[in-house]
């Protein structure tokens, strides 16, 4: 019974992901696909003959709604796209609980569009305390008058903060004191971001006593 069980939550640890990813890209092309489904429904009763399964018109709207925002896109990028989208933007932070919601969302969409590169690697630093560690980024090697005035070499150190990465705090900590991590720049935003909940695979998970 024992290997029974093993077994069955090794299968449910491996199709439970894999289904979970499915249904919620299927929701995300639903909640997309609205946009244009009432309009296709129509086009299709007009123009083709044959009926057509709900599912199919719902991809193709799902379609039409991301080239639109693909399309938004390059406008945003052109000199009259962007005044238009500032104006938009102003009216809609004055709008108090949009204002919240759009500001932290821009912000995380923002990180994440953003080059990475600049984090050099995973580490480990005692914050907020000696004994406590926190998951950070180092970024660079301190230089110029910071580490002329600092007895020890410094590095600087991005340490985000849960489950908003997009805020954190800057540390200059001495190089020594620094414990470096084998886990990439995505896995450790996914653990911070997560609270914790997400550890990446390639750390082996231990018991807490």
């Amino acid at each position: 019974m024992s290997q029974m069980k093993k077994n069955f939550l090794l299968g449910l640890a491996v199709v439970l992901p894999f289904f979970l990813t499915v249904y919620i890209v299927w929701l995300i092309f639903k909640l997309v696909g609205r946009f244009f489904t009432p309009l296709l429904t129509k086009i299709f009763e007009l123009f083709v003959p044959l009926p057509i399964p709900g599912f199919v018109v719902i991809v193709v709207s799902a379609i039409i709604t991301l080239l639109l925002i693909w399309f938004i896109g390059i406008l945003a990028s052109n000199f009259i796209g962007k005044k238009l989208f500032q104006i938009a933007e102003k009216l809609l932070l004055k709008i108090p609980l949009a204002s919240g919601i759009y500001d932290a969302t821009k912000k995380l969409m923002r990180f994440f569009s953003t080059d990475k590169s600049a984090f050099r690697r995973v580490v480990l630093i005692e914050w907020p305390r000696k004994g406590v560690y926190s998951v950070a980024f180092m970024t660079a090697e301190a230089m110029g008058e910071v580490q002329e005035k600092t007895k020890e070499e410094v590095v600087s150190v991005f340490m985000p903060t849960t489950p908003n990465p997009t805020t954190g705090f800057l540390v200059l900590v001495p190089k020594n004191e620094i414990i470096q991590l084998e886990m990439s720049v995505d896995d450790a935003m996914k653990l911070i971001i997560s609270g914790g909940i997400v550890t990446p695979s390639s750390i082996p998970q231990k018991p807490f006593e």
